[in-house]
């Protein structure tokens, strides 16, 4: 009788853990261990924020499953604690240590995922290692963040940073009625995701509510009291007094364990892996926030540290272990992030972005009624559209607005996927109702004015 297949996974947030389970649907008799050095699994480290500021008030529900549940219920065994030290390709083995007692296991495999994740950036600044600073990317960082500000009667943070994290960050600190400020170091609030001119509009709004924007500005260094604890931070030459400082400068993908075992990195410095998500090495795969996709606009390899893609990633590679045929295509690059009452959206290529990938970038911003301007209740949306100046089709959109920009994000994400050129894009039938939409909608209208300038 052929003895079943022995599956390890290094992870178990969200790639880890969807492949673990599309893998034991598909081949029930397979041996699947997932390996964490953290004390929690299959969290949603999206919500992290909201927790913090009280919008998620059960810290259980951030849980998909707990390691209990995948053990008796998937039949998955779970190592929580344990950290995986070294991958041996030749040998199909990975040194793992327990760190409760710093034993080490060496366990064989016969496919491997590794879901390693990535890790937050530490900015090296002095007093950076000051009592009161923290990150905010697991679920002790807030846990030790929510024990910190009761502890502390914290009344003023300071956010180095102004992507996602750091803006949601700020909002959902003022919702505790601590005072924010957000600094980043290059010229707009979120400058990886959104041209200036959109970006522009997302930092005079956060403004408007409340939180002090600090852009072009670097952090200088951390003051400290006596005991050690956060007094102020020193940025573009002035010391701002907080008593509590979050570090949101980004993310970058864990890719050691793969480099020492001799498995290629790609560009953009995460794994490179195949279309099933298989890496350089037969039998290993990787996905999630350590792994590349391909953008499907530019063709080019790229690397989005998205919960969405990580799903994706890993019920591909999961798949694909347990001996299918599923490919993951790519990504066109779509997020989106709640600015107080303002959404702001993105998908595919931002100008500077499709100007740098050598296409003939033409654009269109348009700000139209989220729905009917007689129907109650409705807002604004400002869209951005870029396309290609040489062949009509669209590269991108940006979006925001405080109604309707998800729809609008959602559709042209579709649209680029799909190739669709700002020609098909005017006569496409989108759903009208007053009291969800207007007549023709952002979408149409940006495309019918690039279609002009055509």
């Amino acid at each position: 009788m052929k003895r079943p297949l022995k599956l390890l996974v290094i992870g178990g947030v969200a790639a880890g853990t969807k492949a673990a389970s599309k893998a034991r649907r598909d081949d029930p008799s397979m041996e699947i261990t997932i390996i964490t050095e953290e004390q929690y699994i299959s969290y949603a480290g999206c919500g992290l924020a909201y927790y913090i500021g009280g919008v998620v008030e059960n810290r259980d529900k951030l849980f998909a499953r707990s390691p209990e549940t995948f053990r008796e219920k998937h039949r998955i065994a779970v190592l929580i604690g344990h950290r995986a030290e070294r991958i041996n390709t030749y040998d199909r083995t990975v040194r793992v240590t327990r760190l409760a007692d710093d034993q080490t296991i060496v366990m064989p495999y016969d496919r491997l995922l590794i879901t390693t994740g990535a890790s937050p950036v530490i900015p090296r600044v002095e007093g950076i290692n000051a009592n009161g600073v923290f990150t905010l990317h697991t679920i002790p960082d807030a846990d030790n963040i929510l024990h910190y500000i009761a502890e502390r009667r914290v009344k003023s943070a300071f956010i180095i940073g102004g992507g996602y994290i750091g803006v949601e960050t700020a909002e959902n600190l003022l919702r505790r009625g601590i005072s924010c400020t957000l600094c980043e170091i290059e010229g707009q609030l979120l400058p990886k995701f959104f041209d200036p001119d959109m970006g522009k509009l997302i930092s005079e709004h956060a403004t408007s509510q409340g939180v002090e924007i600090l852009t072009g500005t670097t952090v200088e260094r951390i003051e400290r009291s006596p005991e050690g604890f956060v007094t102020a931070v020193s940025a573009g030459g002035r010391a701002v007094e907080c008593e509590l400082v979050i570090c949101a400068a980004g993310v970058r993908p864990n890719v050691h364990l793969a480099k020492e075992a001799r498995i290629v990195i790609g560009p953009t410095g995460a794994i490179r892996v195949d279309r099933r998500m298989e890496t350089s090495m037969k039998n290993v795969y990787a996905a999630g926030d350590c792994a590349e996709s391909v953008n499907l606009v530019s063709g080019k390899p790229c690397w989005y540290p998205l919960g969405s893609t990580a799903n994706k990633q890993g019920r591909v590679a999961g798949a694909n272990i347990a001996g299918g045929r599923k490919t993951f295509e790519g990504i066109v690059g779509t997020a989106i992030v709640k600015v107080f009452d303002l959404t702001a959206g993105r998908t595919g290529l931002t100008e500077q972005e499709a100007l740098a990938a050598g296409f003939n970038a033409v654009t269109a911003t348009v700000t139209s009624p989220g729905r009917v301007n007689y129907y109650p209740g409705g807002g604004d949306v400002t869209l951005k559209l870029v396309a290609d100046g040489a062949t009509g089709r669209a590269l991108g959109a940006q979006a925001v607005g405080s109604d309707s920009v998800d729809k609008v994000i959602d559709t042209m994400a579709a649209a680029l996927t799909g190739k669709l050129t700002v020609f098909a894009l005017t006569n496409i039938d989108l759903a009208y109702s007053p009291p969800f939409s207007t007549p023709l909608g952002a979408v149409i209208t940006a495309a019918g004015v690039i279609e002009e300038k055509l």
